[in-house]
């Protein structure tokens, strides 16, 4: 079934090493293709070289419909995904996490489609109900 993990926490709290973490232990275990997308080039060098690293800000994610569409592409090319990991959407859509249940909603879908499993960061203190689902 499809898989969502939500790493959610205030601005500070360690999101970013604990996905980063979750990204390199899975790499060990992953029979396929572990993906990571950040908007953060620099972070390079703490993911391990097993996994694809992608700077979403070298492509034209600027919103919802653009994001989706780019991890559509991704599973498109590579039927050997079994997990991919970003660190803050709603910060690429530029969309408060509020507004983000639609994106949750699609790539849920992408997920039991594909058998690819999502770990996604969150920056909240709270999330918001329609995420209860995922933690």
């Amino acid at each position: 079934g499809e898989m969502i993990n939500i790493i959610y926490g205030l601005k500070g709290s360690g999101k970013t090493q604990r996905i980063v973490d979750a990204a390199n232990a899975r790499a060990k275990t992953s029979k396929g293709c572990v993906i990571y997308i950040t908007d953060q080039a620099a972070h390079s060098p703490y993911i391990d070289n097993d996994i694809r690293f992608i700077d979403i800000c070298k492509y034209n994610v600027t919103a919802e419909d653009t994001l989706v569409a780019f991890i559509e592409g991704l599973l498109a090319g590579n039927y050997d995904i079994t997990d991919i990991y970003i660190d803050g959407p709603a910060k690429f859509m530029k969309v408060p996490v509020e507004a983000t249940e639609n994106f949750y909603r699609r790539i849920e879908l992408l997920s039991s489609d594909h058998s690819v499993n999502f770990t996604v960061t969150v920056s909240a203190e709270e999330v918001p109900d329609f995420m209860k689902k995922y933690l």
